[in-house]
């Protein structure tokens, strides 16, 4: 197929309608030609952007925080420094990006999945200022993710400065992060993996691999040609002890995986606290973070920054007596809680390369443990238990597994720790999924009512839990009852099946109508004998969880031909409820409700970034103004339009004599100058943020 020149805007005559009329390329030549434009415009941000981090770092922490400031207050002079470095982020924030729904990486996901990875690419510049001057300050935050947000941006600039259709656009997204990975880890696989398992949420297709491939091995040429050097750790050489060290690695994978999950919910516990209970302006709320990062740095230095120089120390040292279990504990642990500070409090950073250096501390940690208890023959060196921590808690913290090992691989240069590394990986991520569904990027999506399915949504049913749709308390009766008792809790339950439980109430069997008028036409039962309802029940019984998706239910009950499934604790036998074909009806209705408000939510975030407005969703209250008022009689701002009401699982398109009652949830398209005027009408407290 032939790539129309009519689709770009600067279509005009001339030179350039020649070249097209000549060239004629087909839309892949086009395609390939932009990746390589994404992936040499990434190179040249993401290395600008690090020489204006190393730029900062020299400026503020040497110069300022140690030459001229450490001379009057000592070690003091980093706190000062980090305080007022966290007043002009805060600054540059408040006054040239504005308030964001999500940050960073996440941002990119939900702009890929929602709205066609069309990206406010204007905001670029300040973010990546913001991030050079927190990073140069020695904010404890990474590198990465606002390298990603440049190479997505510049890649969603160039598909909507050509008008691209919102699939091309995506496309380059996801061709800019791949990019900005490769060319800030020096690290092109990963880049490409990175892309296709966050951005593109699972999604691959061999249109979009050579796109995203082609993007960031040109990046990673570029960091190259300009950077001279090897990996990023340098060539390492540590190998496995022996078959019997493959268990210790698990061991690890095992000890890992809390951590990571305590790891994301103090980032976002630290994100509630600073933007909900926190009442302050955004510069000084940074620079109180600064202030305390910098009070934590006094003491524990080596978590300021990026920490790849101490990285890179524990990983080079042959012997690093300075480093005790104790110390690289606590920097584990220091490190998780500043990063959570200072990208809560406002500094503009990644998670990626925090998580690295925890799982680096960690594991050798545990690797100088292992070695001091268990005979030399039997293990290996303590660097290489902190490789292969780096990459599982950077995929159990992002949820990325094949982007951690590929990216712990190229950084180190080292393929003979590759399989250690996915054993331990691989352990720690799928712990980690059994306490939290979802990565650090992705939870915030989560927590505000997004749910995004990998690769393309296939069946409305799959998320909907067998809990959300059976019945509670489950209608049963006990198994050392009559049959009298039987037909009479059946006639006042309204049912023809009944769950048998014993005295503790576990699960022992089913019992229908049909039994029961079977029992009395054979003669079995009569007034006065003494059947009780285990003689006749069925006790070989097909059961499911609350916790299994419903699809699985209904497959199992298919392949039965039963109408009814009892529903158990996983583990036990203790009955929670019953699930009917009823059950079901009234479940797939729910799923097309979630599904239709699920649509719903995409079209506000489109809106939202086609028109530059405020789409924000605002809650009655009790005791609103609104309360009971109509439409047409509020005085709603001037740059506001209510686009619907939510009320009871219902959507209502609104008009003027509808009325607004306590409980709704409507959804305002606002100009940001007028949210305050906005939240004033529902009684919200307007804050100073």
């Amino acid at each position: 197929m032939a790539f129309n020149p009519k689709h770009f805007p600067w279509q005009k005559p001339g030179l350039q309608r020649l070249i097209w009329r000549y060239l004629h390329p087909s839309e892949n030549t086009a395609l390939l030609g932009l990746s390589v434009t994404v992936g040499l415009a990434t190179g040249v941000g993401v290395w600008v952007y690090r020489s204006g981090i190393d730029f900062f770092q020299v400026l503020l922490q040497e110069n300022l925080a140690h030459e001229i400031l450490g001379r009057v207050v000592g070690p003091l002079g980093i706190v000062i420094v980090l305080t007022l470095a966290g007043f002009v982020v805060g600054w540059l924030v408040q006054r040239f990006i504005g308030k964001e729904r999500y940050h960073g990486v996440t941002s990119i996901i939900e702009s890929v999945a929602l709205s066609g990875g069309r990206l406010p690419y204007a905001k670029m510049p300040f973010k990546a200022l913001a991030s050079a001057l927190s990073l140069g300050a020695g904010a404890s935050v990474g590198p990465e993710a606002p390298s990603v947000v440049i190479g997505a941006n510049l890649g969603s600039f160039f598909g909507q400065w050509l008008r691209l259709s919102e699939e091309r656009v995506r496309l380059l997204v996801a061709a800019g992060a791949a990019s900005a990975i490769a060319a800030a880890f020096r690290a092109p696989i990963a880049g490409v993996f990175f892309a296709l398992e966050v951005v593109l949420n699972g999604e691959f297709n061999t249109g979009s691999f050579g796109v995203v491939v082609l993007a960031s091995v040109l990046a990673s040429v570029f960091t190259q040609a300009v950077e001279l050097g090897g990996p990023e750790f340098g060539t390492l050489n540590y190998t496995l002890g022996g078959p019997l060290e493959i268990p210790l690695y698990a061991i690890l994978g095992i000890l890992l995986a809390p951590v990571a999950v305590l790891f994301i919910h103090i980032v976002h516990w630290q994100h509630d606290v600073w933007h909900h209970r926190i009442r302050l302006s955004v510069p000084v709320k940074t620079a109180l973070a600064g202030l305390l990062v910098g009070v934590v740095g006094i003491f524990l230095p080596q978590i300021l920054g990026t920490g790849r120089e101490v990285m890179r120390e524990v990983l080079t040292t042959t012997h690093p007596a300075e480093f005790t279990i104790m110390l690289l504990m606590a920097l584990a642990f220091g490190k998780i809680l500043m990063s959570a500070v200072s990208i809560a409090g406002g500094f503009v950073g990644g998670i990626f390369a925090p998580a690295l250096f925890v799982g680096t501390m960690l594991g050798s940690a545990f690797g100088r443990l292992v070695t001091d208890l268990a005979p030399d023959h039997l293990t290996s060196s303590p660097q290489a238990y902190a490789i292969v921590g780096m990459a599982a808690m950077m995929a159990g913290v992002v949820r990325a597994p094949i982007t951690g090992i590929l990216l712990v691989f190229e950084l180190t240069n080292d393929y003979r720790l590759i399989l250690p590394i996915m054993l331990t990986t691989v352990v720690c991520v799928y712990l980690t999924e059994r306490f939290i569904p979802a990565g650090i990027d992705t939870l915030a999506l989560l927590r505000s009512g997004l749910r995004l399915e990998q690769g393309r949504d296939v069946d409305v049913m799959q998320g909907i839990t067998v809990a959300e749709a059976m019945v509670k308390p489950a209608p049963c009766i006990r198994r050392s009852e009559s049959l009298l008792e039987l037909r009479n809790a059946l006639r006042e339950y309204h049912t023809r099946a009944m769950c048998v439980t014993d005295d503790a109430g576990n699960l022992c069997g089913i019992v229908t109508l049909t039994d029961l008028q079977k029992a009395y036409e054979s003669g079995q039962a009569s007034e006065d004998n003494t059947l009780t309802i285990t003689d006749i029940c069925t006790r070989d019984v097909v059961s499911t969880y609350p916790d299994d998706a419903l699809w699985v239910a209904i497959r199992t009950m298919g392949a039965r031909d039963i109408g009814r499934l009892p529903v158990i604790e996983s583990g036990t036998r203790k009955l929670v409820g019953m699930l009917s074909r009823s059950d079901i009806v009234h479940a797939y209705n729910t799923a097309i409700a979630r599904k239709l408000e699920h649509q719903h939510r995409v079209e506000q975030i489109r809106l939202n970034t086609l028109t530059g407005a405020h789409v924000v969703e605002m809650h009655v209250g009790n005791g609103a103004p609104i309360s009971g008022k109509h439409i047409r009689d509020i005085h709603w701002p001037a740059e506001s339009v209510v686009a619907s009401i939510r009320r009871k699982n219902k959507l209502l398109v609104p008009h003027g004599e509808t009325q607004i009652l306590t409980g709704d949830v409507l959804t305002v398209v606002v100009d940001a100058q007028s949210e305050d005027e906005l939240a004033a009408l529902f009684g919200y407290e307007v804050g100073r943020e």
